[in-house]
């Protein structure tokens, strides 16, 4: 026996579920930006007990009466400092450029053949490509206040990946706006990241991703439900 067409009472019905499902989907794994607080917390300890340790160690040399102090521990201890805290930095962007990801994927689900271009057909980094799609289809603006500390950290982030973190490769424009971010320190050879800039972007991603999560649900909540216009 052949069967018939699905009855369209019956596509809307299954298609109205999917999307209820679809608007509980997180663009953020559950607990990841907490997982991240307990390793950012867990790095920092390490770091702090390696230097009290070495200072330790040249107090004990100078007690001692040693000629020559051998500090070469204190460098060690700095560059673990500087390469987690680098590390931190590029974690975050990664993280903010797949949750952007999935906040897309989730949009084009909700309009389906309403989508005319994708986030990768456009030009730019990922970060403002996604930015541009989900506001587009999502017909909403993001505030200042919520993308400013992503361009700054995006920033951040390129100084870091395209020049390791020395400054002498860095344009004197791109030096004179990374000092102006507090917690970022461009006097010596190499970017200086202090713990309070790591808490500061890890907050900035966690509410630009409550931003659009919310924004891309409204989009969900009018697929399921439709606007009669009158």
């Amino acid at each position: 026996m052949e069967l018939g067409p699905i009855p369209n009472h019956l596509k809307r019905a299954m298609r109205e579920h999917f999307l209820s499902e679809l608007k509980g989907r997180h663009s953020l794994e559950t607990y990841e930006l907490d997982l991240f607080w307990w390793f950012r917390r867990e790095t920092e300890e390490t770091w702090l007990q390696m230097d009290v340790e070495e200072q330790k160690y040249i107090q004990e040399q100078i007690a001692a009466g040693a000629e020559e102090i051998n500090d070469s521990g204190i460098v060690t201890v700095d560059y673990y400092r500087k390469r987690m805290r680098f590390s931190h930095i590029i974690f975050l962007t990664s993280l903010l450029e797949s949750g952007m990801k999935r906040e897309c994927n989730r949009l084009t689900i909700a309009l389906h053949e309403k989508i005319l271009f994708k986030a990768s057909d456009l030009k730019g980094d990922p970060w403002s490509a996604r930015k541009v799609f989900l506001e587009r289809y999502g017909s909403f603006q993001t505030p200042n206040d919520l993308w400013d500390p992503i361009k700054k950290l995006l920033a951040v982030r390129n100084a870091l990946v395209h020049h390791n973190g020395e400054v002498s490769m860095l344009t004197k424009d791109q030096a004179a706006a990374l000092g102006k971010i507090p917690g970022i320190d461009v006097k010596r050879s190499e970017i200086d990241i202090d713990v309070s800039y790591v808490d500061q972007a890890s907050e900035s991603v966690r509410k630009i991703m409550k931003f659009l999560h919310d924004k891309t649900n409204s989009v969900v909540d009018r697929a399921v439900k439709p606007q009669i216009v009158t």
